[in-house]
């Protein structure tokens, strides 16, 4: 049962980064190629896009949260680890999982507050950009806090173990010796 529900969650674990980084990199292209074009007609022919500018914020505010969610998963999200260097090694695990609860903590707590300015955006009705209501574009916030919120809970609540790469992975970890999560 170990070893199989361990391969399985190795397995989900993989498909989740892959997805991450194409969608990462998909939207760093997108936003770089519109960011030239619209440099180049307004350089060039004095005229542009005028859809482009707010596209291109959303894309960053895309890019911001998807950027965080992906770190959170790599366990390369900002941390203090002084704690850590200070404490004796047999507490690590448990100070690990205690900063892994207090960060979810805090990311339901963002996510909340995040809902609640999405609500705001709603009511104000700010306008359109390519067809949506703006404060749709918005919801990344709330969602990228609520699944940092989940991962957090994860690594919490899994055994370390699962966390550190067999021989046999491709290295997806960038070679930091830990499963993406």
């Amino acid at each position: 049962m170990t070893g199989r529900a361990l391969n399985a969650f190795r397995a989900i674990c993989r498909e989740v980064d892959r997805l991450e980084r194409g969608v990462l990199a998909v939207l760093v292209t997108g936003i770089v190629l519109l960011a030239a074009v619209q440099i180049l007609l307004r350089n060039i022919w004095h005229s542009g896009f005028p859809w482009a500018e707010p596209l291109l914020g959303m894309g960053l505010l895309w890019l911001t949260m998807l950027g965080a969610l992906a770190a959170a998963g790599l366990g390369r999200h900002l941390s203090i680890d002084l704690a850590a260097a200070l404490l004796p090694r047999r507490w690590a695990g448990g100070l690990a999982r205690i900063v892994s609860l207090f960060a979810a903590v805090v990311c339901v707590l963002l996510a909340w507050a995040a809902g609640h300015y999405v609500g705001f955006q709603r009511d104000m009705a700010m306008g359109d950009l390519l067809g949506l209501p703006v404060w749709r574009y918005y919801q990344i916030i709330p969602v990228a806090f609520w699944l940092m919120a989940f991962r957090f809970l994860i690594r919490a609540a899994i055994p370390a173990s699962w966390l550190a790469l067999s021989d046999d992975d491709d290295g997806l970890a960038a070679g930091e010796g830990r499963v993406p999560l």
